[in-house]
């Protein structure tokens, strides 16, 4: 009887974790390796727990899987060419309006890119799939979400880089400018009568922008592509938006000022962030042997050292010969030249099991979301050197609640590196801010890569759940500011005082005109 007991006992943690196995279709049409790095986190779950997943991307999977389809969208789409990475060290992004439009630019052009791709065009065109839930990154790729239209299946999206206004306007809110900053800015929920009125101008231009110049040609590119090949007219973009069942943001609440919410908005920021494995041996023997520690640069996926002009690597390279540290530097090739003895490059580099070991003491970084939210969760302190995006704004905010400092790339001098790396390890208290905010960080009620899978099976489950966000959704703005009851107390407030003076008058010329007809009679 035991034997049977037992035997029981290891089928059922042999069975794969969900009873469902739903038919997924995975899209992430941008092509920035880091976004994808963070995306492939959440296929590998969802693979792992039995799904068929069928992902329309720019990148292979690190690994195969027999439920997984994939269509590479190829050639992948030239960032570079359109956006040169010398214009981006120049700093020519700095600006918010710069970057906004940057932004909408990009993502027409990638978005027009992806839907040409003849394999991806055949799944537009095909007939016989069908798909249980469409999971889609959110970044700028809106005609995409014709497809849930085409195969009639419920949405949930991936917000790679936090909350925007728009998706609280999907999910039936208001963003509250006046204690809500733009996705741009790194304000507080506190902000000075000045830093309302940008933000308030920064937002009021990106929701006009949007509705009547963005969306408009996201609308046009959808019936480019998905005209003939659906039956019955398409729907607008903006109506497929409200229909997004949930969105799972990048954010974190020890992090974000704090904000209204739905229960179909999740907070997942970290869910890339895991258990470190072991370091290559070369590298543990060189972090564990460090006498002074050792200081860790990488400028992320996309902006690569190796892209820097040549001065600026000098410079830093002149800086780090300074220091007593030992420094680990990610630099894609071996053509940097003359190396000072305490500084080691490699093309590539396992990053969250570096920043976990003990004997990092500073991370230099370009202020990149992701990078970011890995440095707090190891508590190490951090030097930002931000070019372009969200990059500004997750610097200003490391900075504020400090475990950071910060320079600026078109003007630091080796000094100035010097002084904020030497600052940075000898002031206890940037240390003790990082070890703060990781434990903040870190204090979730379970890990918010499980967190993610369940809400996208619940998605599955119940085919929808229109139930998660608030009507506020579908309602004209006149209507959710109330404009109509006020507009209508207010006109009988207006009749309430005007109709008894109107009526009294009108009594008062009466009773005039009966004793002037009184006083003639008289007078006859």
């Amino acid at each position: 009887m035991q034997l049977c007991w037992l035997l029981l006992a290891v089928a059922a943690l042999l069975m794969p974790i969900t009873s469902n196995a739903f038919n997924i279709l995975f899209m992430g049409p941008f092509p920035a390796p880091s976004h994808w790095m963070w995306l492939e986190h959440f296929l590998r779950e969802l693979l792992q727990r039995g799904h068929h997943v069928t992902a329309v991307t720019n990148h292979r999977a690190k690994y195969q899987h027999e439920n997984l389809t994939e269509i590479i969208i190829d050639p992948p789409f030239d960032i570079p060419y359109y956006f040169p990475k010398e214009n981006i060290f120049k700093m020519r992004f700095a600006s918010d309006f710069q970057n906004l439009q940057m932004w909408w630019h990009v993502g027409l052009l990638t978005t027009e890119h992806a839907l040409n791709d003849p394999k991806v065009k055949s799944l537009i065109a095909s007939k016989n799939l069908d798909f249980d839930l469409m999971v889609m990154e959110q970044f700028f790729h809106e005609s995409f979400l014709m497809f849930a239209h085409k195969f009639k299946c419920p949405i949930a999206t991936l917000g790679t880089m936090g909350y925007a206004d728009n998706m609280d306007h999907t999910m039936g809110l208001l963003t509250p400018w006046a204690v809500i900053p733009h996705l741009l800015l790194s304000h507080t929920d506190q902000m000075s009568f000045t830093q309302r009125a940008y933000n308030t101008y920064l937002s009021l231009y990106d929701a006009v922008m949007r509705r009547w110049y963005y969306m408009p040609k996201m609308q046009e590119m959808a019936e480019r592509h998905f005209s003939g090949l659906i039956e019955g007219p398409l729907p607008h973009v903006r109506q497929l938006e409200k229909n997004i069942s949930l969105m799972l943001i990048n954010s974190h609440r020890s992090l974000d000022v704090p904000r209204p919410s739905m229960p179909g908005l999740i907070n997942v920021g970290g869910i890339h962030i895991k258990t470190p494995k072991p370091l290559p041996q070369d590298l543990q023997n060189y972090l564990d042997n460090s006498t002074h520690g050792v200081v860790y640069f990488s400028l992320g996926s996309y902006m690569k050292s190796i892209d820097m002009p040549k001065e600026k690597i000098n410079l830093i390279l002149s800086a780090f010969s300074q220091l007593k540290q030992d420094v680990l530097w990610k630099f894609e090739n071996s053509s940097v030249g003359h190396l000072p003895p305490n500084v080691k490059i490699q093309s590539w580099l396992p990053q969250n099991d570096i920043l976990a070991h003990p004997n990092v003491k500073v991370f230099i970084t370009h202020g990149g979301i992701f990078g970011t939210q890995e440095g707090i969760h190891w508590g190490v302190p951090m030097l930002s050197i931000p070019l372009y995006g969200d990059q500004h704004r997750n610097t200003i905010k490391s900075v504020r609640a400090g475990y950071a400092r910060t320079l600026n790339f078109g003007t630091m001098s080796s000094e100035d590196l010097v002084q904020n790396i030497k600052l940075l390890i000898s002031d206890p208290s940037y240390k003790q801010k990082a070890l703060d905010a990781s434990r903040k960080f870190r204090d979730n009620p379970l890990h918010p890569l499980d967190e993610a899978t369940f809400w996208m099976e619940y998605i599955a489950r119940h085919k929808g759940a229109p139930h998660l966000k608030s009507y506020g959704a579908y309602m004209p703005l006149y209507q959710y500011l109330l404009l109509d009851v006020f507009g209508c107390a207010l006109l009988v407030v207006i009749l309430a005082f005007w109709l008894p003076l109107k009526v009294l008058r009108l009594l008062g010329r009466l009773l005039q005109r009966k004793g002037a007809e009184v006083s003639r009679k008289k007078r006859q």
